[in-house]
C-alpha cells in the first residue's frame, strides 16, 4: 500500500494516544490502527474512514488481520482486558473471544495477553507475555487446546513474551 495525502488532517497524536498495539492492512489497502481508545481505520490517503471505539475495542496491544471466508476478521490481544478477541473488521461485531483457560490447570493468577497470531488452519496462539509467558493454542473456534512455554531464559523459555511471529512456509 503507498501512502498518500496529509495524515494530520482528521485525527491528531494527542488523539489517538498510545498506538503501540499494532497496524495491519485489509486487501483494500485501508489501514487499521490501534490506540489506547479503540481501533482508527485509514484510507491510503489518510482519511479516518471508519473508528471502533470504547469497550471491546480499547487496549489492543496486538492485532492482526486475516481473510475467512467472505470477509476479514481482525484478532487482537487486550493485556488489560485479559483476552484476546476477533472481530469483523467491516462491522466491528466481536465473533470470538479468548479467555484464561481455566482447563489448562495452571492456576494462574495473572492474565495479561501481550500478542496474537493465526496459524493457516486457523488455530489461534495467544501470548501471555505480561504475566506467565505461556503461549496458549485455541481452535478457530475459541477452543483452548494446548500451551507452552514458560517464565525463563533457557530452552522452551520466555522472558516477556511480548511478540508472536510465524513462518511463512
Amino acid at each position: 500500500t503507498r501512502l498518500q495525502g496529509d495524515w494530520s488532517s482528521d485525527v491528531c497524536s494527542s488523539d489517538l494516544g498510545p498506538t503501540h498495539g499494532g497496524v495491519v492492512v485489509d486487501k483494500a489497502g485501508n489501514i487499521y490502527t490501534s490506540a489506547d481508545q479503540g481501533v482508527y481505520v485509514f484510507s491510503p490517503d489518510g482519511k479516518v474512514i471508519q473508528s471502533y471505539l470504547g469497550g471491546d475495542y480499547t487496549r489492543l496491544h496486538d492485532i492482526e488481520i486475516r481473510e475467512e471466508g467472505n470477509g476479514e476478521f481482525i484478532y487482537g490481544a487486550r493485556n488489560a482486558n485479559a483476552e484476546g478477541i476477533k472481530f469483523n473488521a467491516a462491522s466491528g461485531e466481536v465473533v470470538l473471544r479468548f479467555k484464561y483457560p481455566e482447563e489448562s490447570g495452571l492456576n494462574l493468577k495473572q492474565f495479561n495477553p501481550t500478542a496474537i497470531t493465526v496459524a493457516p488452519n486457523g488455530d489461534v496462539y495467544l501470548s501471555n507475555g505480561y504475566a506467565s509467558n505461556h503461549i496458549f493454542r485455541y481452535d478457530k473456534n475459541g477452543k483452548y487446546l494446548s500451551h507452552f512455554g514458560t517464565q525463563g531464559n533457557g530452552l522452551k523459555e520466555f522472558n516477556t513474551a511480548h511478540e508472536i511471529g510465524r513462518a511463512h512456509v
